[in-house]
C-alpha cells in the first residue's frame, strides 16, 4: 500500500478557514492542476457535491469529477478493469469488501476530532472516513407530551422502562390513549427496532457489539435468556401495548404513523435521524434513546448512531499525488468553513466531526448532533446479511402480530444467525 511522502499540512500554506477556534491550512504547491475522481452513491446531493467542488478547486487548485452510481457490483467491475475511483462513497460492508485495496486513514489528522470513533476501523487501522451520521431511537414530539403533563420533557427522566411506562399511562389517562406509533415494514422493524439487540451490549461499544453476533453466528448465544434481549422485548410489548396501530399493527402506514407524530396525535414513534419532516408543524421534537433496563445502565442514555456512509481512498492505482489530493480533500471537509457547512446546511447532514460547531436546521438532526458532539454513542451493528431485513423483519411482523411468542421469536432468529455463520 502506497504511503504519503510529506504532511499535507505544510508550511507556507494557503489558509482556507478559521472555524470553531482551530486554523487549518491547506497545501496547493505541488497539488494544484491535479485532477481526482469522486464516487457518489448518495445521488440526491451530486449537484451539491458539484457546487463544493468548484469551492475546493478555487481554494485548493484540485480539480475533482463527481460520479453517481448505485449498482451494486460497479466498484467490483471498476477495480477489474484497473480504473477505481480516487475517493468512493461505500456502505459499511463494502469496506471490508475492498480493505486490501484501500489508503490506510489511521493516522489522518481528523481522526482525533470524532474520525477515530465514528470511522470504520478494521484489523486496528481506519479505512472509512465517517461521511454521513445517522442514529435510530425514539422520536418524541414534545408539545404532546407537555400538553398533558403540564411540564417541560426531560427525556433522562424517562430513560428506564419503569419511568416510561408511567409517562406512557399518563399520556393514555390525559386523553392521548395510544401515545406510540409503531411501523409494521419489515425493514424498520429489523433493522431500526429489533436492530437496538445488537447494539445495547456491555459498554455500548463495537467490540462487544461485534463479539455478540459472532456467538449468535456459532450458535452459542442463549437469546432466550439474555438480559438485554429481554429488555427490549419488554420495551417493544410496551410498545404494542400502547399502538395506535394495535387492533392491526401489520396494517400500519409509515406514512400514516410519520403524520400521527407531527400533529401530535403519537407522542413518541421509534425511527430515526432520516424522518427530518416531522419537525414541519413544531420544532419541539427530537431524539431519545431507547429506555431499555439493559444490564449496563448508562447504555439507556446513549443514543445508537453511526457513520452509514463511508469515503474511501484507493491505495492500490491511485498516484502518490492523486492519494495526496484525495486526502486533502477529505481534510477540507472537516476543518474548512466551506466543508463544513456543506454537510450540516446545504445537505442536511449530521456531521461525525465533534470540531464542527454549523447547527442544524432540523430540530431533529439538533437532538441527533448532540448526542454526537458529547460522545453519548452506542456503536451501531450494520454489518448484517443482505437478506436479515427481510428474514428477521418477516419474524417481528409475525411477533407483532401475535403468532409467535418471546422465546419462539428468540429462537427463530438465532436459527437465523446460525445459518448465515
Amino acid at each position: 500500500m502506497k504511503k504519503r511522502g510529506m504532511s499535507l499540512f505544510m508550511t507556507g500554506a494557503v489558509l482556507a478557514g478559521t472555524l470553531a477556534g482551530t486554523t487549518t491550512t491547506f497545501a496547493e504547491q505541488d497539488l494544484a492542476g491535479t485532477k481526482i475522481t469522486f464516487l457518489n452513491t448518495k445521488v440526491e446531493i451530486q449537484d451539491y457535491l458539484e457546487d463544493l467542488g468548484a469551492q475546493f478547486k478555487e481554494a485548493t487548485g484540485i480539480e475533482v469529477e463527481f460520479y453517481t452510481n448505485t449498482e451494486e457490483n460497479h466498484i467490483t467491475e471498476k477495480y477489474a478493469a484497473g480504473e477505481p475511483y480516487n475517493i468512493m462513497m461505500m456502505d459499511y460492508p463494502d469496506v471490508a469488501d475492498y480493505q486490501e485495496y484501500l489508503y490506510d486513514l489511521t493516522n489522518e489528522e481528523w481522526t482525533k476530532d470524532g474520525g477515530s470513533q465514528y470511522g470504520l476501523t478494521l484489523d486496528e487501522k481506519i479505512y472509512g472516513f465517517p461521511f454521513v451520521v445517522e442514529a435510530m431511537g425514539l422520536i418524541y414530539n414534545a408539545d404532546a407530551i407537555e400538553g398533558i403533563t403540564g411540564e417541560p420533557f426531560n427525556w433522562e427522566d424517562y430513560s428506564n422502562l419503569e419511568s416510561f411506562k408511567g409517562l406512557l399511562a399518563t399520556l393514555a389517562e390525559g386523553g392521548l390513549e395510544y401515545p406510540v406509533a409503531l411501523n409494521k415494514d419489515d425493514w424498520s422493524l429489523a433493522s431500526h427496532v429489533f436492530g437496538q439487540a445488537y447494539c445495547a451490549r456491555e459498554d455500548g461499544s463495537e467490540s462487544a457489539s461485534l463479539a455478540f453476533v459472532d456467538k449468535l453466528k456459532a450458535g452459542e448465544a442463549d437469546l432466550a435468556n439474555d438480559a438485554d434481549f429481554n429488555a427490549l422485548m419488554d420495551l417493544i410489548d410496551t410498545f404494542l401495548e400502547y399502538n395506535i396501530n394495535k387492533d392491526d399493527p401489520l396494517s400500519a402506514s409509515y406514512d400514516l404513523n410519520n403524520e400521527y407524530l407531527k400533529d401530535g396525535t403519537v407522542a413518541f414513534w421509534p425511527n430515526g435521524s432520516w424522518a427530518v419532516n416531522v419537525s414541519e408543524l413544531t420544532d419541539n421534537v427530537g431524539i431519545m434513546p431507547y429506555p431499555m433496563d439493559t444490564e449496563n445502565a448508562e447504555i439507556s442514555k446513549n443514543l445508537v448512531s453511526g457513520a452509514t456512509k463511508m469515503l474511501t481512498v484507493d491505495a492500490e492505482y491511485a498516484s502518490e499525488e492523486e492519494q495526496k489530493a484525495a486526502l486533502e480533500f477529505l481534510d477540507w471537509l472537516v476543518y474548512s468553513e466551506e466543508g463544513q457547512r456543506f454537510l450540516v446546511e446545504t445537505c442536511g447532514l449530521i456531521s461525525a466531526f465533534s470540531n464542527n460547531e454549523v447547527e442544524a436546521d432540523a430540530a431533529l438532526s439538533a437532538s441527533v448532533a448532540s448526542f454526537v458532539k458529547e460522545g453519548k454513542a452506542t456503536f451501531w451493528y450494520q454489518a448484517m446479511p443482505s437478506d436479515h431485513n427481510t428474514e428477521v423483519g418477516a419474524l417481528l411482523q409475525k411477533y407483532i402480530a401475535g403468532a409467535v411468542d418471546r422465546n419462539g421469536l428468540a429462537e427463530e432468529v438465532a436459527a437465523y444467525w446460525n445459518e448465515n455463520n
